[in-house]
C-alpha cells in the first residue's frame, strides 16, 4: 500500500468550490494498470469538464480530474512490460475515477511510455494527450499533407499549441488563431507560420488575405463557439474542418448550405475514442517524433500542487497560455 494526497471531489461543480485534498492510500495495480509516483501532473479543460459533470463516460461523483503524469513507476502486475523505476509518461484510468493529482496515480499500461529522451518531466507530463489527439485528428481524421495551409484555433492553448507543433512537424504551413497579442507571440514562438489576433481583426479575412483568398486547407478546432463558427467560412475548396472541442462552451454552428456550396467537409475528433490498436500505434508515431526532437510540449507554466483548483479555473476561463503542469514531487 502507498500513502499520499489526492485532489477529488464529492460532488460536481466548479473546482475551488468542490475540490478537497484528502490523505488515501494506493493499493496494487490492477492488470493492465501501473502505480507512478508522480512528479509531474497535467492540467487540460477536460479537468473542467469532469469535475461539473459533463464529461463522457463520468456521469455521477465522486470526480477524480487529471488525465496525464510523468513519474516513477512503483509498483506493477504480473506480467507487465514495465518495471519498478521506470521513468514514464501516461494516461490514467480517470473514467475508472482514478485521477492524475495525487502523490500517486495509476496509468493504463497501454497509453504509458518510458519518457523519450529529448523532454523533461514537465514536458512528458502534458506530452500524450495533445499529441496523440493532434496526430489523430491531423493525419487519421483530416488528412493533413506537407504543403497543405492548416488554422489552428485557440492555438495558444494546451490543444491548439500540439496542433501547431505537430503540424509544422508535418510540413504544413501553419496559421495560429488567438485570442490576443500576447498568446499570438506565443503561437509565433513555437513555430507558427503566422498568427491572428481574432479579438482585433476580422479572423476570416485575415485567413484570407494570408492564403491569397483561397483560405485554409484544414482547420483544428478546439474551441468551438462564435470564433469556430466564423471560421467555417474560411475553409478553402475541398478544405476539411475538425471539430476537436468546445473549450468556448458550444459547439460551432453548421450551415449544411455552406458545405454544400462550398464543397468542403467538417470532421469529428474524438481522441478519447480511437480503435486500440490504432490508438497505440498513434502513441508509438509522436513517441517517435519527440524522441527525434521534432515536437516537444509547449508548457506555459508550471504550478504548485496546492494550486490544482486555481489552475483548473484558469484553463476553463481561457486565462492560460501552453501546457499547464502541476509540480506534485518536491
Amino acid at each position: 500500500m502507498f500513502h499520499g494526497k489526492y485532489w477529488q471531489a464529492s460532488t460536481f461543480g466548479t473546482p475551488r468550490e468542490v475540490l478537497e485534498l484528502t490523505d488515501t492510500t494506493w493499493p496494487a495495480p490492477a492488470e493492465g494498470h501501473l502505480l507512478v509516483k508522480v512528479d509531474f501532473s497535467a492540467i487540460g479543460y477536460p479537468d473542467a469538464i469532469i469535475l461539473g459533470g459533463h464529461f463522457p463516460g463520468v456521469t455521477q461523483p465522486p470526480a477524480f480530474p487529471g488525465q496525464e503524469v510523468s513519474g516513477e513507476v512503483v509498483a506493477v502486475p504480473e506480467g507487465s512490460a514495465f518495471a519498478v523505476g521506470d521513468r514514464v509518461m501516461g494516461m490514467t484510468p480517470f473514467f475508472e475515477s482514478l485521477g492524475a493529482h495525487g502523490t500517486y496515480a495509476y496509468t493504463m499500461e497501454s497509453q504509458t511510455r518510458r519518457i523519450p529522451s529529448p523532454l523533461t518531466g514537465e514536458e512528458a507530463a502534458g506530452f500524450l494527450i495533445g499529441f496523440k489527439t493532434a496526430h489523430y485528428g491531423l493525419v487519421s481524421r483530416l488528412g493533413l499533407t506537407a504543403g497543405e495551409v492548416l488554422v489552428v484555433l485557440g492555438g495558444a492553448g494546451g490543444s491548439g499549441s500540439t496542433a501547431i507543433q505537430l503540424g509544422k512537424a508535418l510540413g504544413a504551413t501553419v496559421i495560429a488563431v488567438a485570442g490576443s497579442e500576447e498568446k499570438a507571440d506565443f503561437c509565433r514562438k513555437i513555430g507558427a507560420d503566422h498568427a491572428v489576433n481574432h479579438a482585433a481583426a476580422d479572423v476570416v479575412e485575415e485567413i484570407r488575405s494570408l492564403t491569397g483568398g483561397r483560405g485554409a486547407d484544414v482547420v483544428y478546432d478546439p474551441v468551438g463557439g462564435d470564433l469556430g463558427t466564423r471560421v467555417l467560412g474560411a475553409v478553402a475548396h475541398s478544405g476539411r474542418f475538425g471539430v476537436i472541442g468546445y473549450a468556448a462552451g458550444s459547439f460551432p454552428q453548421i450551415d449544411a448550405m455552406g458545405l454544400l456550396l462550398g464543397n468542403f467537409s467538417v470532421v469529428g475528433v474524438f481522441g478519447g475514442g480511437i480503435p486500440p490498436e490504432e490508438d497505440a500505434a498513434t502513441v508509438d508515431r509522436v513517441c517517435a517524433l519527440a524522441e527525434q526532437g521534432a515536437i516537444r510540449t509547449p508548457v506555459g507554466a508550471v504550478v504548485p500542487f496546492e494550486d490544482v483548483p486555481g489552475a483548473i479555473e484558469r484553463v476553463m476561463t481561457g486565462q492560460t497560455i501552453g501546457k499547464v503542469v502541476v509540480r506534485v514531487a518536491g
